[in-house]
């Protein structure tokens, strides 16, 4: 129970994959039309109409439509943003609201066309028709955007810099400082089990430092890291380009003629930190 509150409480940046979010938000419109065609739950509050079977096409339309929007507003304006699946739960019970006022709108203007629009009567539409039906809608997006169709997540990446011209002191288990160079020299550092190797530029050669430490500690020390891989964190300011996509990514670096790969987990954050942050 301890691990699932922390997963949910877990930060993350939204991906900018949204075919995922539009499937899910095509697939939500359709279970509402399913729902509302075969199950019937208004069936006593809805009065009766020659077209009533595109009336409920039109409340699954607008549900989606509603839910594409709002998640392209996080992507283009939000996508800075920690977040975790709280808050994307509370977004989409926003969203719900949303759809119930057009649903609403709707419903007065199209197909009733009586024109009759208050906020109590709105309220009391909200209440005696969303508020029940909208936990289930809730639980289907969320169960599709999270199983069906998982959205790409991941972890937030620190975006702070040193200037090149700083000292790193990486220091070692016991306190005492371990190896000191220029932040310019860095490339990348590699996890080794129980050490690191410190991968950089000596006078313009290639160099490597082998060193007891771990990944967690160096990206807890110097959070403008950039984490590629499990194994793997470079510095930024180094990067010549990132090549491939998600099944199969390499990061070079500027100066030198190596690479090293970019996992699937990363890949969407590594890209664009990198097209964001950097010139590549």
């Amino acid at each position: 129970m301890d691990n699932y509150k922390r997963n949910y409480k877990r930060s993350f940046y939204l991906s900018g994959d949204r075919k995922k979010y539009w499937y899910s938000a095509f697939f939500l419109g359709f279970f509402v039309t399913i729902i509302l065609i075969g199950l019937k739950p208004f069936e006593k509050n809805i009065i009766d109409h020659p077209y009533i079977t595109f009336v409920r096409i039109g409340v699954g339309f607008i549900c989606t439509i509603v839910y594409i929007i709002g998640y392209e507003i996080l992507l283009k304006w939000f996508k800075d943003i920690k977040f975790n699946y709280l808050k994307l739960i509370l977004f989409d019970v926003f969203l719900a609201l949303v759809s119930v006022v057009f649903i609403f709108l709707y419903d007065r203007f199209i197909v009733v066309k009586d024109g009759y629009v208050t906020f109590g009567f709105l309220l009391e539409y909200i209440l005696v028709l969303g508020l029940p039906f909208y936990p289930i809608i809730l639980f289907i997006f969320h169960f599709l955007k999270t199983a069906v169709f998982p959205i790409q997540i991941y972890p937030p990446i620190a975006k702070t810099h040193l200037a090149e011209d700083d000292i790193l002191c990486i220091k070692e288990d016991n306190g005492s400082i371990g190896f000191s160079f220029n932040l310019k020299q860095l490339l990348y550092i590699q996890s080794q089990d129980n050490y690191i190797e410190i991968h950089y530029l000596k006078d313009g050669d290639y160099s490597k430092h082998l060193m007891r430490g771990t990944l967690k500690k160096i990206l807890k020390d110097f959070a403008f890291l950039l984490k590629v891989h499990r194994s793997f964190v470079v510095n930024p300011n180094k990067v010549e380009c990132l090549v491939g996509n998600s099944n199969k990514a390499a990061i070079s670096f500027k100066d030198v003629a190596i690479s090293i790969p970019v996992s699937k987990f990363y890949y969407s954050s590594v890209k664009n930190y990198l097209s964001t942050n950097t010139k590549i």
